[in-house]
């Protein structure tokens, strides 16, 4: 068994795998290339939604994409780039947009989104603090046919018990008064909860020292030192930092690390958008989905959080302006007493994407010593605890391991690699 881990990455993957490691009685170090608090992991809607874990490759997105090309708001864009990393990865992205690849990823998901509640209930038990709320979310829609649709698309989470209940628009209302009357229909999810993304990130770092785990701020890895299949140690920011365990969550940065430890992953940002309102014109209670929209808002105790669009195509976190206003424009045609007054000042978030919308947790390939959690989509704060409990489960080996192996095989970086690396190793066998 390790009795060092290095986690490179301090977004919410990150810390919560440093919390378990900690609490497994690892010693752990965290190394991040900035100060951990930017980044995809604050810049979110901040929701922990089973009930919306499905890919975001599916039947129907290609069309939906071209459709809204010429929108330079639209919910979904994909900007032309020559860059050949991306023009490959939306070419495997493709493959996936097929029914059979999307009911598996979506029965994938479903089972390991099975223990998310219960997990972030032990977070806020075991002394880590952030706000959370426990409300549940309603979904929104302008006609039957969408909700109808969304519905038949949430019938794999009723299993693991989160269930979608169908509404009217004047009971939507009835739940929340600021929902427009071309709101006509929409669903009820109880089991949903939301946190403030950055006071989550921030009570995860706090309860990771209060546990003795180690961070080096402002450290980008540049270098990997091999042993033989194993890797000794990172260079960061001028220091070689040694373990015996390392983990990637790294977000958009994992495939160029996970190139440096010798197996590249297709890993690709997404860019989305949002903004943070005080203004106080419109108050919820849930959080809200505006379904045709594609947007989130989440009721927080000093502001209302909105977030929306995937772009692909990006590189840099600048703000399209353009792309802001259509999440505004949307708000006010859900909630038509939403009146931001100046132009909101928004930020965007680099959410790490793979082709068929799963996460990469597991060992890579030909390493004996290195494990994968990262790739999360859009989904990276629901499974942050679930995916460390993953981590620890490969890193305790024996009946741990064999009892989430079912669940965790999807995931495994193998299936991007196979056709070049050797078949994934058990990491506790060689040691």
């Amino acid at each position: 068994m390790a009795d060092n881990a290095v986690i490179v990455g301090a977004g919410v993957i990150g810390l919560a795998t440093a919390y378990r490691l900690a609490r497994d009685g690892l010693a752990a170090t965290v190394v991040d290339a900035a100060d951990g608090e930017s980044g995809a992991s604050v810049h979110n809607a901040g929701w922990i939604v089973p009930i919306m874990s499905a890919p975001v490759p599916a039947p129907g997105m290609v069309g939906q994409a071209l459709r809204w090309m010429a929108r330079k708001d639209s919910p979904l864009h994909i900007r032309p780039t020559p860059r050949p990393e991306h023009v490959r990865f939306m070419a495997s992205m493709l493959r996936y947009c097929r029914p059979g690849p999307f009911h598996h990823g979506v029965e994938a998901l479903a089972s390991l989104s099975e223990r998310v509640v219960p997990l972030f209930d032990q977070y806020a038990a075991d002394g880590v603090r952030f706000e959370y709320h426990r409300t549940g979310q309603l979904m929104a829609f302008r006609t039957l046919e969408a909700m109808r649709g969304y519905r038949a698309a949430t019938a794999p989470l009723q299993r693991i018990g989160h269930p979608a209940v169908p509404l009217s628009g004047d009971e939507l209302r009835d739940l929340e008064p600021a929902l427009g009357r071309q709101v006509q229909a929409g669903l009820r999810c109880p089991q949903e909860r939301h946190v403030d993304p950055v006071d989550l990130v921030r009570g995860l770092k706090d309860r990771c020292r209060e546990l003795g785990v180690r961070f080096l701020e402002n450290c980008e890895v540049t270098g990997v030192r091999l042993r033989g299949p194993a890797v000794a140690a990172v260079h960061a920011g001028g220091e070689e930092v040694g373990g015996d365990l390392f983990v990637l969550s790294a977000g958009v940065h994992t495939g160029r690390l996970a190139r440096l430890a010798g197996c590249p992953l297709p890993v690709q940002p997404g860019k989305g958008y949002g903004f943070d309102d005080t203004g106080g014109t419109v108050a919820l209670r849930h959080s809200v989905y505006l379904g045709e929209a594609k947007v989130a808002v989440s009721p927080l105790s000093d502001r209302l959080r909105f977030a929306g669009t995937m772009e692909f195509g990006s590189f840099d976190t600048a703000v399209d302006r353009r792309r802001l206003h259509g999440i505004v424009r949307s708000a006010q045609e859900f909630l038509p007493d939403f009146s931001p007054g100046a132009p909101p000042r928004g930020w965007t978030g680099l959410r790490p994407m793979t082709p068929d919308g799963l996460p990469v947790i597991g060992p890579l390939p030909g390493k004996d010593n290195v494990l994968v959690a990262s790739g999360h989509c859009m989904l990276g704060v629901t499974l942050a605890p679930v995916t460390a409990e993953v981590v620890s489960a490969y890193v305790a080996g024996g009946r741990q391991l064999s009892e989430i192996a079912g669940t965790a095989r999807p995931f495994a970086p193998q299936r991007f690699t196979s056709g070049r690396s050797a078949a994934t190793r058990n990491l506790t066998a060689s040691r």
